[in-house]
């Protein structure tokens, strides 16, 4: 498999890594084999946290680890500031995590969902989680010191100018191109980029033509294959994450990073032009702006509207109906009911600034994807 350099540290990353965010359940000697299936196929960066999976994502990756070669393996896992926000808390955090994954050190610690303001009113003040951070790098617990971002790309940039860190996390996609500024800015600074979502929650992994013709029709075999090219060849990416959860997301993965092709100027033209478009015919709908909600009844309104626009427009359609269907059920990040629970009150119309006739075209999304 292609492999990359992580901005300054030497290390080089396999161009698809694993993410440790989907291992749920009990079975921890299932997802240890799995974890294992993953490493013996040649990825060797893996990415986990305190807290993925109930807590238990570190668990099953250090079973998964037992007996394979360490140096072969770069292991990142991290924490939040606003959870542990002095150096004696995260200190005792990162012991935790050594111990579940059953490892003397990390190669990389992040900070988890860091912002401009919680890394200056929290981690950098004295005796913070900067500070505890940094003695374990002494100690040599910790290899690298890297941060997770879903704060503005502006903000994203602060922080990467501030000299303390040497790889970032973003979210980055054909669909979500917000934090190409960021993105690009930390490849001036030599700081390694890891980009999370890079199929767009999963939606990037169904079938669309639409997305299979615009990357380059014949030559590329799937949506997601089309998803990590155009990720992948953006040259300040490092890797891409991907949770791969069997056998044939591994070997998939394994195609696409070895047989890997940057898209040519050529190429990359068409796709900012025919995602222009996209992105103008989505905001027909709806921006995304959510001054609609919280919805009094609870309906996820924006995320039934994206899904939606994700259907006719992108011809994502198996992916955003899969998505529909686990508003009333699990949602991952946020709980939403769907649209059969709007009762027309009203409360939305005043709030939304396009003026949309929300309750209808509610109903309308709804068709669409129920």
């Amino acid at each position: 498999m292609q492999k990359r350099q992580c901005g300054k540290t030497g290390l080089d990353f396999t161009a698809i890594s694993f993410g440790g965010m989907r291992m749920h359940g009990d079975d921890t000697v299932h997802w240890a084999k799995h974890v294992r299936a993953v490493a013996d196929a040649g990825f060797n960066y893996f990415e986990t946290s305190d807290r993925y999976c109930s807590s238990t994502s570190e668990i099953k990756i250090g079973e998964g680890f037992r007996g394979f070669p360490r140096e072969k393996a770069f292991i990142s896992t991290k924490s939040g500031c606003n959870r542990y926000p002095t150096a004696g808390e995260v200190r005792a955090v990162i012991d935790q995590s050594l111990r579940r994954l059953q490892t003397d050190y990390l190669d990389f610690y992040q900070f988890w969902g860091l912002t401009w303001e919680s890394f200056n009113d929290i981690a950098a003040k004295k005796g913070g989680t900067l500070e505890g951070v940094r003695q374990a790098m002494k100690e040599g617990l910790i290899r690298h010191l890297g941060f997770t971002c879903h704060d503005t790309p502006e903000n994203m940039i602060k922080l990467l100018r501030t000299g303390e860190f040497e790889s970032m996390t973003c979210i980055y996609n054909m669909i979500e191109r917000e934090n190409e500024p960021a993105i690009a800015e930390a490849g001036n600074l030599g700081i390694g980029v890891v980009i999370m979502g890079p199929l767009h929650g999963g939606l990037l992994g169904y079938d669309s033509d639409v997305l299979r013709e615009l990357m380059g029709g014949g030559e590329i075999k799937t949506t997601a294959e089309a998803a990590f090219r155009f990720v992948l060849s953006n040259p300040s990416v490092t890797c891409a994450i991907s949770g791969m959860m069997g056998n044939r997301e591994i070997e998939d993965n394994v195609r696409i990073a070895s047989c890997f092709k940057p898209l040519t100027k050529t190429q990359m033209a068409a796709v900012d032009e025919v995602l222009k478009r996209f992105k103008k015919d989505s905001e027909k709908l709806c921006t995304g702006c959510r001054y609609c909600m919280p919805c009094p009844q609870g309906v996820g309104i924006a995320p039934a509207f994206e899904l939606a626009n994700m259907s006719q427009i992108y011809g994502l359609v198996e992916g955003a109906r899969r998505d529909y269907a686990l508003f009333n059920v699990d949602w991952p990040f946020e709980e939403y009911k769907n649209a059969t629970f709007c009762t027309e009150c009203g409360a939305c119309l005043a709030k939304c600034p396009q003026k949309i006739d929300i309750p209808s075209e509610l109903k309308k999304a709804h068709d669409i994807l129920k």
